[in-house]
């Protein structure tokens, strides 16, 4: 967008925020949703992780700049802590602090300061008082790329003002114990900043570093600093110190940009100065964009309790602390996974994260919702791609800053291994009803339809309309002579192998050995369900005791099946196996498909596709519900389809698992069924645990609390078996299932950050901190609390 573009789109965000919020007092509204994210840190350390190698620290973003700062702890009072800087796909601090403000009098006297600091939605606060001094100092975001601190000083006497900032001396750190106390700049010579300074300005410029999984930079990024104070400033290579003096109260702003490259850096120049000749405008423009994000999110919490608005409003906090500006490969504005996950910062953007996002986006921020999805399907497979032009329609599962050396790149993070499940639909259906946005429907119809397609064509291996999850033609799968990828082990270790017919023989005479093959997992990951149980996945432990007690090891095996086009090439494999999640998801895909197709005036589109879901519906509750357990399973798939019309018989020796509601949550059970999956769902011995409906019933053989999706809570499928026990009139049960989740999980209610799972039996957090999908899920629940029969 050109420059006269983006300051005009600036200026009418600011009139549309003022506006929207005129009668509100904008300065006292949201005082008491103060520090609902923990935002102190001082980090001494490039790289400062927590337990998993997740960040320790939740720097405050906010409108998809890419670097944020923190509160600083009382030692480094002064200034904002930090700054993080995203570097293109990795998140990492470039100093402890940047402006630690001084302040002498009386000759050279230091001032002695005591320090007030917390964290408002979209906003840091400083307070300091000593001796005839206060100062405050509030820090806002206020471009894309750019943050501004604005610093009031009230004093009675002349004062020389000293900031002083370092850059970080350390490497890596890991709960707050060294690990590597190496300088970056030791380890990575080319990040070693050159310093640009002039009296009002300071500038670092980067060079290029590409290390992969730690740091990318692209030769040309900066973090600029600018004041409306002239100064005067020394520096060496690691830090510097600038100066001024005041003869009486002063107020005066600064402003932090990160810049990703050469393009940046020149088209935010104009934009950082019309920000310092009319900062008022700005910061007030920030304080009322986010009073509109409140206002619409607790819409629906009007009669609510003080905790669940709280838990809603630092829901929010997360998502746009995760939202990115468009930048690298990624052309819309997006939501990453978690800035403070250690893969998962930038503008990294997953299919299946994206669609529970966007939902609960579209509840208060609906354009940044869209921009969402429209990321999502920015790089659909086309039948012009050069890279697997037999996908078409296909999605990629990541895609991110940097794409994948066989397009052109050094991206390491791009996946096109598997896509994510057929939620798109459901999304855009959600996001258009709180829009009414008919032409960015149109737009992304013809996109849904592709998808749909795509899982008919790419992965229905035996043609009956029920898609199986399963791995695309990759490297990682697939040998150079086009034979499948697995290996096995041996006395000397692992040994590759490959071919399908070997495969088969494998399992066939070594049911008990371990193997691994790719396209399980990648098949497991496209169900979004990574390594669950009902894809095969069993530690040994827990499989010798299964085998103890009279199964069988053959009853973890999975099946593979190779896909081929009418001419003969290879376009994927599937799993032996239809998931009754993906065909709920996909009955549930043609329904909304033909609600849009009605709203487009597609009439036969909109007869069609509600044929299919019709369709779909009937083979499920026929073929994937196992009347004994009175539970819903995938189903392995025999050689010959069964009398009933049934691809095989319900996998019920793997276990329960959150598929088993899937149908609930898509209205695809019968009543009668629904019934029975809620007495499993709500049994002590199932999933009724302390924080509940987890990843697998307690009586699953493969079930483990700390086990990623074996055990722990994650809020999408929490989320989804509360809706499908409201879709058939459990509303109260489903309102208490919420209670215990909101009262169980650890942290939630605290200062604590938004985790990526808990554990089901002690409400542990888990994961990834700062995590957008369980965010969004739990705004979403928030949002019902009380409400839960008003889905209908």
């Amino acid at each position: 967008m050109k420059l006269k573009q983006r300051l005009v789109l600036m200026a009418a965000m600011m009139a549309l925020s003022l506006q929207a919020t005129a009668n509100e007092p904008v300065s006292d509204a949201n005082s008491h949703y103060k520090n609902l994210i923990d935002r102190t840190g001082s980090p001494y350390y490039m790289q400062d992780f927590a337990k998993g190698g997740h960040q320790r620290f939740s720097p405050l973003f906010d409108l998809g700049a890419w670097h944020g700062h923190l509160l600083p702890s009382v030692d480094n009072m002064g200034g904002f802590t930090g700054p993080a800087i995203i570097t293109e796909e990795y998140l990492n601090f470039i100093a402890p602090y940047l402006e630690k403000l001084s302040v002498y009098k009386d000759q050279g006297r230091k001032v002695k300061l005591a320090m007030n600091s917390y964290s408002l939605p979209g906003a840091l606060v400083q307070e300091l008082m000593g001796d005839g001094v206060s100062i405050r100092m509030e820090l806002r975001f206020v471009s894309n790329r750019t943050s501004l601190v604005k610093t009031q000083i009230t004093t009675n006497q002349p004062l020389t003002l000293r900031w002083e900032g370092r850059l970080v001396s350390n490497l890596t750190a890991q709960d707050g114990t060294v690990k590597d106390a190496r300088s970056p700049f030791e380890v990575h010579p080319q990040l070693l900043p050159q310093w640009q300074v002039s009296n009002n300005a300071i500038a670092l410029l980067f060079g290029k570093v590409r290390a992969y999984g730690q740091l990318l930079t692209s030769g040309s990024s900066q973090l600029q600093l600018h004041k409306t104070l002239s100064v005067s400033t020394t520096h060496d290579a690691l830090s510097y110190v600038s100066q001024t003096t005041i003869d009486t109260d002063t107020t005066f702003y600064t402003t932090y940009s990160y810049l990703l490259n050469s393009q940046e850096v020149a088209s935010e120049q104009a934009i950082i100065k019309d920000i310092l000749k009319q900062p008022e405008q700005y910061l007030a423009s920030s304080a009322a964009r986010w009073q509109g994000y409140i206002n619409n999110a607790l819409r629906p919490l009007a009669s609510a309790d003080n905790t669940h608005k709280k838990l809603a409003v630092k829901s929010v906090e997360t998502l746009l602390g995760n939202w990115r500006g468009k930048a690298g490969a990624v052309g819309f504005d997006t939501v990453s996974p978690a800035v403070t996950g250690r893969w998962f910062s930038g503008n990294q953007t997953w299919p299946w994260d994206s669609y529970k996002q966007a939902f609960a986006l579209a509840t208060f921020n609906s354009a940044l919702a869209k921009q969402n999805l429209n990321a999502v399907f920015e790089h659909q497979i086309t039948a012009a791609d050069k890279v697997r032009p037999w996908d078409v329609g296909f999605i990629p599962d990541l895609v991110a800053y940097n794409v994948s050396s066989e397009r052109g790149g050094d991206g390491t993070n791009w996946n096109e291994r598997n896509t994510k499940p057929s939620l798109a639909a459901w999304a855009v259906w959600q996001v258009y009803k709180y829009t009414n946005d008919k032409q960015w429907l149109a737009e992304i119809f013809p996109k849904l339809v592709g998808y749909r397609n795509w899982w008919l064509t790419n992965r229905d291996h035996n043609g009956n309309g029920v898609p199986e999850y399963g791995a695309t033609v990759d490297k990682a799968h697939t040998t150079d002579d086009g034979k499948l990828r697995f290996e096995v082990q041996t006395a000397a270790g692992w040994a590759e192998r490959s071919g399908l017919e070997n495969y088969k023989n494998e399992l066939r005479a070594h049911p008990q050995r371990q193997i691994k093959i790719p396209a399980q997992t990648a098949a497991s990951w496209e169900s979004g369900r990574d390594d669950a149980a009902v894809f095969g996945f069993i530690d040994s432990q827990q499989l010798a005791q299964y085998v103890k007690k009279g199964g069988k090891a053959s009853d973890w095996h999975v099946g593979f099946a190779s896909n081929f086009d009418k001419t003969g090439r290879l376009i994927g494999y599937s799993l032996l196996q239809e998931s009754v999640d993906q065909a709920s998801y996909m009955a549930a895909d043609n329904r909304y498909l033909s609600k849009m197709a009605r709203v487009l005036n597609y009439p036969r589109q909109a007869s069609y596709f509600l044929k299919q879901a019709t369709k779909l519906r009937t083979y499920i509750n026929r073929c994937m519900f196992d009347k004994t357990t009175g539970y819903y399973y995938d189903i392995e798939i025999a050689p010959q389809p069964l009398a009933n019309g049934c691809a095989g018989k319900p996998l019920v020796k793997r276990g329960k698992g959150p598929e088993g509601w899937s149908p609930l949550f898509n209205q695809v059970a019968r009543v009668e069924q629904a019934q029975q999956v809620v007495d499993v769902m709500l049994d002590e011995q199932e999933f009724n645990t302390y924080v509940p409906l987890g990843s697998a019933a307690l009586s699953n053989p493969a079930f483990g609390a700390d086990i990623y999706w074996r055990g722990r809570v994650w809020l999408d499928q929490l989320y989804f078996g509360l809706v499908g026990m409201s879709h058939y009139g459990y509303c109260e049960k489903a309102q208490k299932l919420s209670e215990q989740l909101l009262s169980h999980a650890d942290g939630l209610l605290a200062s604590a950050p938004i985790r990526e799972n808990y554990n089901p039996l002690t409400g542990e957090q888990q994961g990834a901190p700062n995590f957008s999908w369980s965010a969004a899920h739990l705004l979403l629940i928030t949002q019902q609390q009380g409400r839960w029969c008003e889905l209908h």
